[in-house]
């Protein structure tokens, strides 16, 4: 009976442990809000407007923005005029307006237009270079990612997403793993920010979080086949399957996907 308690004790104590190391890396990382900067004045961008509200200022635009999950945001002002009644002038009030865009500018504002009545935010630089092996693709309100043709090994792919101020695309989301699947050849592995080839208890992406940390999983059948490996996202020839994740050996030479880094408000604070 004693070791019983013993052991019993023993496992919540690693239990415990491993919530708070949990809470830590997640805690850590909401800390790192994307920051919405002043990108361009006297005009605004074409992009697809996902919402649009009236606002007092530029900080509450931001915040609209951000619950929409914008990656990008018109702000400016908008002449409302109204009909008197009686009267045979109008009336003419001005408003802020805040625009939530689902896409940022990303090919050096070739979307934007002239208006001296808007500015244009953005959480992303407004020119990304890649080089000719990537190409680089916007999933609405989740991120900027490039996708490279070229076949490199687990370590070799994050060398080239670092290189392009990138990393390994974070993966541990329902609407990250489809948004980025159709941009996949299917039945084609192709690498994404988890693995465990650093720590074989844990699965961890690119941000040193742990999969635990995340309710969302999207594993194939039988996976993950290996205790230790790193893993690719699939997209099977019949889409109604839906994509998953598959384990491969680090060292396979596969396609990856990056994910380019956006601008943080801690940089800005």
């Amino acid at each position: 009976m004693g070791k019983l308690i013993v052991t019993l004790t023993y496992l919540i104590a690693c239990l415990e442990l491993h919530l708070i190391t949990c809470n830590n890396y997640c805690e850590i990382n909401s800390r790192q809000l994307p920051y919405y900067k002043l990108m361009k004045s006297n005009a605004r961008s074409n992009q697809l407007i996902l919402s649009r509200k009236t606002v007092e200022n530029v900080n509450e635009c931001r915040k609209f923005a951000s619950v929409k999950k914008a990656l990008a945001f018109n702000y400016g002002l908008d002449d409302d005029y109204e009909l008197n009644i009686g009267v045979q002038n109008k009336s003419k009030t001005t408003r802020k307006i805040c625009q939530a865009l689902q896409c940022p500018e990303i090919y050096n504002f070739t979307t934007l237009v002239k208006d001296k009545n808007y500015k244009y935010y953005s959480v992303y630089p407004s020119f990304i270079p890649t080089g000719s092996s990537f190409t680089l693709v916007c999933v609405p309100r989740t991120g900027i990612f490039v996708f490279s043709s070229d076949n490199l090994n687990y370590s070799q792919a994050r060398t080239a997403c670092q290189k392009i101020n990138a990393s390994l695309a974070h993966i541990i989301s329902e609407e990250r793993t489809n948004g980025l699947a159709k941009y996949i050849s299917p039945n084609t592995p192709t690498f994404i920010g988890l693995s465990n080839r650093r720590n074989g208890k844990f699965w961890m992406n690119e941000f040193d979080e742990p999969l635990s940390c995340f309710n969302y999983r999207a594993w194939g059948r039988g996976q993950p086949s290996h205790s230790k490996g790193c893993v690719t996202l699939v997209q099977p020839p019949q889409l109604q399957l839906g994509p998953f994740w598959k384990v491969v050996p680090c060292g396979s030479l596969l396609s990856f996907i990056c994910e380019i880094s956006p601008i943080y408000s801690y940089l800005h604070s």
